[in-house]
């Protein structure tokens, strides 16, 4: 019985360590899926896993953590890759992508039409705006309308999208149809130069969305609606580093979000002191990935201590 559903990719993070690169398990929505899975969520991922040893460390991982495969596809090309530099303190790691001729060409079954038990519904990163998964992501949260929440994450990647106006229509396209959406200050000052994030986010949630999230790294998260703006500071910690924060911040969300009816087409209201809750929960999840090396999401003990 799924109750989330996220579709986007998986992605092999090579990424730099003492005996060479290593490779990985990655990708933004793979990232959140193991996020929920290990809170205790009931997720499906639909995905696309290549055949190879990598998709078969994927597929064991997704398992491992009780996320649902059945909206799986498994196709006879390599995995998509990765290739993970160190970056600065403030702009975090840096990517080069292999995405062509990998399993990332192949669109992922999507349970059409929904179960009555699907509630939400998320996507982010790069499927939701590249290759065939992106119109699924448009029709799946055109079809969810007034039936399930959605939440996206643009989570942008300028070395894949670097058409700074096509990606901005893009993401606005999904945004419309969104009704939580995370994005980092990056992210904002990449797609709106010009703007300051707290102006951008204003813009987005006359778009539609009735919850914007607003990642600032070391300085935790801010959450917008049109009636609130509260502020949720980061706990200090010691940072092993900061990749899958973000994606550990939004799976934390949407678990609370869950476990207190908030999702779906009947939500409890989301009033200020609810987001509050739900949104310190999330910060704490994306300071516990942070003292970790690499994407390496709580589990619920982790938070509860």
């Amino acid at each position: 019985m799924t109750k989330l559903l996220v579709i986007g990719e998986t992605l092999i993070d090579l990424v730099p360590g003492p005996n060479g690169r290593e490779a990985v398990l990655g990708g933004s929505p793979y990232n959140v899926a193991i996020g929920l899975g290990r809170l205790g969520a009931k997720v499906s991922i639909a995905t696309s896993l290549s055949h190879d040893a990598d998709g078969q460390r994927f597929k064991a991982a997704l398992e491992a953590d009780g996320v649902d495969l059945s909206c799986v596809a498994i196709v006879n090309k390599p995995s998509p890759t990765a290739l993970v530099e160190e970056g600065t303190k403030e702009s975090g790691p840096r990517y080069v992508f292999t995405l062509s001729g990998t399993a990332f060409d192949e669109p992922a079954p999507l349970p059409l039409p929904w179960s009555d038990d699907l509630t939400h519904i998320h996507a982010g990163s790069i499927a939701a705006i590249l290759g065939p998964m992106a119109h699924s992501v448009l029709d799946a949260f055109a079809a969810a309308r007034g039936k399930r929440t959605t939440s996206y994450d643009p989570n942008i990647r300028p070395m894949i999208t670097p058409d700074r106006d096509k990606t901005r229509i893009d993401v606005e396209a999904r945004v419309v149809l969104a009704d939580i959406v995370k994005a980092s200050e990056e992210d904002l000052e990449w797609l709106y130069p010009d703007h300051a994030p707290h102006e951008s986010i204003l813009n987005w949630l006359a778009l539609g969305p009735k919850l914007v999230i607003l990642t600032r790294g070391g300085k935790g998260a801010e959450a917008f609606t049109a009636k609130d703006h509260l502020i949720v500071p980061a706990p200090a910690i010691t940072i092993g580093d900061t990749v899958g924060a973000g994606d550990s911040l939004i799976s934390a969300l949407l678990f609370a979000m869950e476990r207190d009816g908030a999702l779906g087409a009947t939500p409890v209201a989301w009033t200020q002191s609810a987001i509050a809750k739900w949104l310190s929960f999330a910060v704490r999840a994306a300071a516990f990935t942070c003292k970790q090396k690499g994407s390496n999401p709580p589990r619920l003990k982790d938070l509860e201590r």
